[in-house]
């Protein structure tokens, strides 16, 4: 047996492109609960106290692209929810 096959998969900082900054950090800090880590200029980095695990990066009048799904989804995790 492969021993890669047991190894735990693991996943980055998910980084999205909102078209209203302050809105998504509204939204995610009080709706879903995470913490603002940092914002740096037109991003901000979110988590539940350890690493980041959200990007949010301002795009001005950021729309969804012609004839794609966009984002179906991405999912958190946490132990104590």
């Amino acid at each position: 047996m492969d021993s890669s096959a047991s190894a735990p998969i693991t996943t980055g900082t998910v980084a999205l492109t909102v078209a209203n900054l302050d809105a998504s950090l509204a939204f995610y800090q009080q709706r879903v609960g995470l913490r603002l880590h940092r914002r740096d200029g037109g991003a901000a980095f979110l988590g539940a106290g350890g690493p980041d695990l959200l990007r949010l990066a301002e795009k001005r009048g950021a729309r969804k692209a012609p004839r794609t799904a966009g984002l179906y989804h991405f999912a958190l995790l946490l132990p104590t929810r």
